[in-house]
């Protein structure tokens, strides 16, 4: 299976999730050379943050987790994400991962490296439930003009 690459917008991405846009939210302080965002908050969830240096040019399976929300930051090199709604797996999109994002619970999802060398910062609860869907092809991005 080959998918088409779409920009990482607002709108596209909001199925999925959100995208990390400190700019767009009321910041908590008001000091002259800094401000501070809560962008997310899950009362009673501990949290964890992992680094992922993946190495994927092609998906056979996605992953979703049905309690916790998942964020994907990039920190270097060109990656893409595969986002698909829950009840729909075997029609997922691909977005590239150029600003950082944060998933809805149980959203299928899937990482894609581009370059050599991808490195994303992930937030997500303490402890993770994790389900993995296969799929009947392995996925791949195209690149479109």
């Amino acid at each position: 299976m080959q998918i088409s690459i779409k920009n990482l917008t607002p709108k596209a991405f909001a199925p999925y999730g959100e995208i990390i846009e400190p700019g767009k939210r009321k910041p908590q302080g008001q000091e002259k050379d800094w401000k501070f965002y809560v962008i997310t908050r899950e009362p009673g969830y501990s949290w964890r943050i992992g680094y992922y240096v993946p190495r994927i040019k092609a998906l056979r399976k996605l992953e979703k987790h049905p309690s916790s929300l998942e964020s994907f930051e990039p920190v270097s090199g060109i990656s893409i994400i595969i986002a698909a709604e829950e009840d729909f797996p075997e029609t997922p999109e691909a977005f590239l991962l150029n600003k950082p994002v944060i998933l809805k619970k149980g959203i299928w999802h899937g990482i894609l490296s581009l370059s050599d060398k991808v490195e994303i910062k992930i937030t997500e609860n303490l402890e993770v439930e994790s389900k993995f869907y296969y799929l009947k092809k392995p996925l791949k991005v195209s690149v479109t003009g």
